[in-house]
């Protein structure tokens, strides 16, 4: 099982604007789900992992968003209306044995936020780093990375630009 982000991030490193909204929407024309490689990173992952922040949006969407099991990080219980095959657990090793327990053996996509990519790192469980570079610098809103944690140095595997501008960069941990 790899964990893998497919992230969108301002130049100056915001994942959301200050008032929570993806940052990808401040492209003019943002196309949506169906641009910048999401399906074909969609396709190629068995299961979805995110914080209970990053959750909570997705049962207001008109149609759920995933077609892959989902598992939520969270220590409190999800609200009615939370589908029944959604897994969580509190800690992200537990998250992971949950996964595995489930039949998890392949891709696992990390659908933000910091927080929980952070859980993850900890654990020494973040595989890759994939990053879109939004071309805005908006000065404010959600960090990818949260003050003070630990320097995580990256190698460079792949990029590759879109005409509009956004740059998207795959990294791996380095050792």
């Amino acid at each position: 099982m790899r964990i893998r982000t497919y992230t969108f991030v301002t130049l100056d490193g915001y994942v959301s604007t200050p008032d929570g909204r993806p940052v990808q929407l401040l492209l003019p024309g943002f196309p949506g789900a169906g641009a910048y490689g999401l399906p074909e990173f969609l396709a190629s992952t068995e299961a979805v992992v995110m914080g209970r922040t990053t959750f909570l949006p997705a049962l207001s969407a008109p149609d759920w968003p995933w077609t892959q099991p989902v598992f939520v990080l969270t220590s409190s219980a999800l609200p009615d209306g939370t589908p029944d095959h959604v897994t969580t657990a509190p800690a992200a090793d537990e998250l992971i044995k949950r996964m595995e327990a489930a039949g998890v053996t392949g891709d696992v996509h990390l659908v933000g936020g910091p927080r929980t990519m952070q859980a993850f790192r900890e654990i020494g469980a973040l595989d890759e780093v994939g990053l879109l570079f939004v071309p805005v610098m908006q000065g404010g809103g959600v960090p990818l990375a949260a003050a003070g944690i630990e320097p995580l140095s990256l190698t460079l595997q792949s990029t590759r630009t879109f005409p509009d501008g956004v740059i998207e960069a795959r990294y791996l941990p380095s050792p």
